[in-house]
């Protein structure tokens, strides 16, 4: 999404919060964003009980190795790698959120492309 387009969306969203409209606000929205949040949930957990979360994966090596090659990427080619949100992958990008362990071979396939 361009900046301008950007720009616009968000003064659209903000109108419309002002006005008591914000669709961000609905139950349909809510239950979308529940059931997303629940299925990240179900997958994280289904990825900590397999062999795979035993061996290889050092919080360390992310930070050093990984996450400062993020910034040659979009967030849609972050997201389309992760399976993650834009949103979340904004904030891994900018350093403020470490993804979990089951998406970092993911972004390191990404980054060593």
């Amino acid at each position: 999404m361009d900046c301008e387009r950007s720009k616009q969306l968000a003064k659209t969203l903000a109108d419309q919060a002002a006005e008591g409209n914000d669709p961000r606000a609905s139950d349909r929205a809510g239950r979308k964003r529940g059931d997303a949040n629940a299925d990240q949930h179900r997958r994280n957990r289904e990825w900590m009980r397999g062999a795979e979360s035993a061996a290889g994966h050092d919080q360390a090596w992310l930070l050093r190795e990984v996450m400062p090659r993020l910034d040659g990427y979009s967030l849609s080619q972050i997201a389309k790698a992760t399976g993650l949100s834009l949103a979340a992958c904004s904030r891994i990008r900018a350093g403020t959120r470490v993804p979990h362990p089951r998406h970092w071979e993911a972004l390191s396939e990404l980054v060593h492309e």
